[in-house]
C-alpha cells in the first residue's frame, strides 16, 4: 500500500451527503497516480462493479448481444474467464457466480494491502445482499426448497449483525425502489463512517472513502426509471 497515506488522503476532496453533487475533482484519479499494484486492483475491481450492472442491463434485458465488456487486465484471468460466460449461463446464475467470484477479490485484496476494514465490509455487504435477495425469492413465491443453499458458508460467522434482517424488513415497507435504495445506501455509508477514524491516514481510511466513492458515483448515475431494475439486480447477487 502508499507510503504517502497522509498527503494523499488530505487531497481528496470531502465526500457529500447521499444525493448530493460531487466535487469536480477526480477522486479516484489521484488515487490511481499512486501507482501501488493493490491500490489499483482495488480500484479496478470496484469499477468492475458498474461494468457487471452493465452487462446484466444490456446483454440481459436489453438483448444486446454484440455487448463486449471492458475489463481490467489487472484483474486476474480466472475472473475474467468467468465473466465470459454470461453468453452460456442464464443471468440469476450468471450474476450469483459473478458476485461471489467479485466478493472473493475483496477479501484477498483485503488480505494483500492489510485492511481488515475490506475483508469486514465485504462479508457484511455480501450477507446484506443474501438476506435481501432471499427476501425478494420469498415475496415473489421463488423461494427453493432448500433456502439454505443461496447462503455463503461465512454468514453463519456473522452472528453479530442483526440490523440486517431490520434493513430488509424497513426497505420492503417502500413502494418505491428508489425510496429503498437510498435507505440502504445511507445505510452502507453509515457503516463505512462508523467502521474507521476519519483522519486516521489509515489504509483502512483510504479503503472507506473508496467505498463510499463508488457508492456516490452509481447514486449519481442512477435515474429513476433504472432504480426498480437496479434493486433487482444488486439483491439477485
Amino acid at each position: 500500500m502508499s507510503d504517502n497515506l497522509f498527503y494523499l488522503l488530505t487531497l481528496l476532496p470531502s465526500l457529500p451527503n447521499l444525493g448530493e453533487p460531487l466535487a469536480p475533482e477526480d477522486a479516484m484519479a489521484k488515487i490511481r497516480e499512486e501507482s501501488d499494484e493493490n491500490l489499483l486492483l482495488l480500484a479496478d475491481l470496484l469499477d468492475c462493479e458498474n461494468e457487471i450492472e452493465k452487462c446484466a442491463s444490456h446483454y440481459y434485458v436489453n438483448g444486446i448481444r454484440e455487448y463486449a465488456p471492458n475489463l481490467s487486465e489487472r484483474l486476474p484471468e480466472s475472473f475474467q474467464e468467468l465473466f465470459a460466460t454470461y453468453h452460456t449461463r442464464e443471468e440469476a446464475d450468471w450474476l450469483t457466480a459473478v458476485y461471489a467470484a467479485w466478493f472473493d477479490l475483496l477479501i484477498e485484496i483485503g488480505d494483500a494491502t492489510g485492511s481488515g476494514l475490506l475483508k469486514e465490509w465485504a462479508k457484511w455487504e455480501y450477507a446484506l445482499r443474501t438476506r435481501l435477495r432471499v427476501d425478494r425469492l420469498r415475496v415473489a413465491g421463488r423461494l427453493p426448497a432448500d433456502p439454505d443453499s443461496l447462503v455463503p458458508e461465512f454468514m453463519n460467522e456473522l452472528t453479530d449483525q442483526p440490523d440486517h434482517q431490520h434493513l430488509v424488513e424497513l426497505a420492503r415497507t417502500f413502494s418505491e425502489p428508489m425510496k429503498a435504495e437510498k435507505l440502504l445506501d445511507q445505510t452502507r455509508i453509515d457503516y463505512l463512517r462508523r467502521a474507521v477514524a476519519q483522519f486516521s491516514f489509515s489504509v483502512d481510511e483510504l479503503v472507506a472513502y473508496m467505498l463510499e466513492l463508488r457508492i456516490h458515483l452509481r447514486y449519481a448515475r442512477l435515474s429513476p426509471e433504472k432504480g426498480r431494475k437496479l434493486l433487482e439486480e444488486v439483491t439477485r447477487l
